[in-house]
Order: C-alpha cells, then structure tokens, then sequence
C-alpha cells in the first residue's frame, strides 16, 4: 500500500494497552500504546461506530480534522456525505501497533531498557494488531461496531478480528485483502526484507540502510499500480536527454520511483517496515479453523478456511476485489467472498476494475463510494441470507 506518511509529528490521540501485553508468539509489551484519530459522533446507543484497519505504511490520520487540517491518506472516504458519513458514524482509525506513527513498534523505547527496541522488538502477528485495536475500541466505551473495514494489510488484519472477537462487530469489509498472502506476495515483501533487514541486523550505517528502504520501497510501488496506469503516465517520456547513460533519472518513471522512495524513507522506520512485512506473510485465516494446543497456539502448518469462517459471528460482510491488482490479485477476494458465503455468512463480493490496481482504494473514490455507502446503509435493515453475488463495476472513461 502506497499511502503516504504524515509530513508532520502525529496528534492522534495515545490509549494504552493492557500491560504487559501479551503477544501472539509469547513476548510482551510493557507500558504500550496505539494512535487513534476518531472522526464524527459516537451516537448516545453507542452503536453507529466503525473501525478501520489500515495498510502497512499508514498513519491513523485517515482524514484531515480541525487538529490537524493537512490531509489523511482516505479523506475523499471519511467525512459528511462521504462513504463513511461523520453525520451518521463515528470512525475509529488505529495505527497497527508496530507501525512507527505514535503506536508502539521497534522505534519505541522499550522502557524496561531505557533503549530504542530495534531489532529487539517481540516477533509480532496480524492477530497482535488486531488485539492492540480492539482494546482501544474497548477503551473508547464502545461493545459493538457496526462495522470493522481495511484494506490491504487491513483486509487481512479485518478477517483476525472477526475470528478473535466474535459478535463484537456486525459487518466486516475486506479491500483488496487476503485470507493469506500468495507465494508471489511473499517473494516480493522477503526480497524487500532481504535488502533492508541484512544491512540492519549487520548494524550499518544508517545511509546504507536508507538506501536499502529506497530500493525496497521502488518495488512496492511498483506492485501497487498497474502497468497500464504506468505506461498512460509515462510511456518511455524522459527528464533530460538520455545521453548513454545507464540506470539514473532519466525516464519520468524513474524519477517518479525515486521521488516516492525518497519520501517514505524520511517518514517511515526500517525495522517497523520489517515486522509488519513479516506479520503480513506469516498470517493464514485458516488457522483459525484448527483446535489451539495446549500452549495456546494453533498450528502454524494447519489450515481450513472453512472452519475458520464457520466460527464467524457477523451479520453482513463485503468483499472487494479490483482486477488489476497484482499484490493482492482478484482471485484471492473471490476466495474469500466464496468461503465466507458458504459458511453462511451474508456476503457480497464486489469486483471492480481500476488502472490504480491495488492503490485504487486510496485514489477511486467515486468507484468505492457507492458499494461502501449501500453495505453501510444495509447494515441496519434486517438481515437477511443470501448467496454471494459478483458485480463488476468500473468507472466511466
């Protein structure tokens, strides 16, 4: 996910977590805590709210507030009128809790030590995440969301929340989500980690690591967006004139590329980067069909899909694919939307077609907008069993 960082330090809001905070694989957090931005009213019922989980780079300013008016990475999304309507919902957005944008992750002083974690932080999961954000929802007074949502890492970290927290949410939204990461995905984010976690666990100078962000993250971004997208922009248009020479800035595209790698690598923390990466390829929905041992942990080479939807307790859910997404292609939310119909859940899944491929969520908002707004607005008429539909929507030329 493309997101862009914050430009400045974050004003989100800090809620503790319980402490110590137990993770998945058995390691602790003392004294931890997760950014949250809220937007709209949480209504006197205290029924009409909605999580957001969010990518892997975001920040939990989702949309720009009186606070803090520069602009979130979904604010066409969040807002009167808007998908998520601040007139009807009250939005919860939390920064995943390893991330470096005011929740507790590697960048964080461990306070037993006195000492930046780094390399030192606890071995985390996707479950992790969704934990640390249920206990701010805990911690905001809210028992029921309408709705929990995410996209990208979200759309995974959405699916460990409804397994972990039955009944604690009414809908579930996956965007360009995962029940688990493809082999191809996997490739991509270990090759991005090979780069940057070699030079950090070799302690190397800070430049070489930067320069290690700036690589890995030019083949993010290039997982991000389509190909056609690319060519519409670009083509093979150049800066300067090419005049022999190799690799550089020469193309537009390249440019581009180094402008993106540039900026995230002032904003985001290469071990944050890591871990999350990591988390992301290590979680499988399907675990969550297998009996726990007596350790408490299901085994990791086990999986059933199925009986991991079966234990769901949700009463509307919506999945989104987008056709042109090649990290998160299509034919994993056509899984996803497949099994949880056939365990009966109340599923719609939705396939629209955009040359932003995996980035259309932050950038279509005209194409996301009304499947959005007509799920929410379902949500509180009664419900109702039926079979998953498909729809392929796409935007005009």
């Amino acid at each position: 996910m493309s997101a862009t960082p914050p430009e400045s330090p974050s004003t989100a809001r800090r809620i503790a977590l319980p402490s110590p905070f137990r993770l998945t694989m058995g390691g602790d957090l003392v004294g931890a805590e997760v950014a949250v931005e809220t937007y709209g009213t949480l209504n006197p019922a205290r029924d009409n709210a909605i999580l957001v989980f969010t990518g892997l780079s975001a920040s939990a300013h989702a949309a720009s507030h009186p606070l803090d008016p520069s602009p979130g990475w979904w604010d066409a999304m969040i807002g009167p009128g808007r998908a998520f309507d601040t007139d009807r919902h009250y939005v919860v957005v939390v920064n995943s809790l390893g991330s470096c944008f005011g929740s507790t992750g590697p960048a964080s002083v461990n306070p037993l030590t006195g000492q930046v974690y780094g390399g030192d932080f606890p071995e985390m999961r996707v479950e992790d995440i969704a934990r640390a954000s249920q206990a701010a929802v805990d911690a905001l007074g809210i028992d029921t969301l309408l709705a929990a949502v995410g996209c990208s890492l979200g759309g995974m970290t959405v699916l460990a929340h409804a397994a972990l927290f039955p009944g604690r949410a009414r809908g579930l939204v996956s965007i360009s989500g995962a029940m688990a990461a493809n082999a191809a995905a996997i490739a991509t984010r270990s090759l991005q980690r090979e780069m940057v976690g070699t030079l950090l666990k070799a302690g190397a100078d800070r430049s070489l690591v930067e320069q290690a962000m700036r690589w890995a993250r030019k083949i993010g971004v290039l997982s991000y967006v389509g190909t056609d997208l690319l060519e519409q922009r670009f083509g093979r248009d150049q800066t300067e004139p090419y005049a022999g020479r190799g690799s550089g800035t020469d193309f537009e595209v390249e440019s581009w590329l180094e402008h993106l790698a540039k900026k995230f690598v002032r904003q985001f923390d290469p071990w944050s980067y890591w871990t999350i990466s990591r988390a992301m390829d290590l979680f499988d929905f399907g675990a969550f069909g297998v009996a726990a041992g007596t350790d408490g942990l299901r085994h990791r080479g086990a999986t059933d899909t199925a009986a991991a939807a079966r234990t769901l307790q949700i009463e509307r859910a919506l999945v989104i694919g987008v056709r042109e997404d090649l990290l998160f292609p299509v034919d994993q939310q056509r899984e996803m939307g497949q099994v949880l119909g056939e365990a009966g859940v109340d599923c719609e899944y939705v396939e629209l077609c955009s040359p932003y491929g995996h980035d259309a969520f932050l950038t279509e908002s005209a194409l996301f907008t009304p499947v959005l707004t007509e799920f929410l607005s379902g949500l509180s008429a009664p419900a109702t069993h039926r079979s998953v539909t498909t729809h392929t929507r796409q935007l005009d030329a």
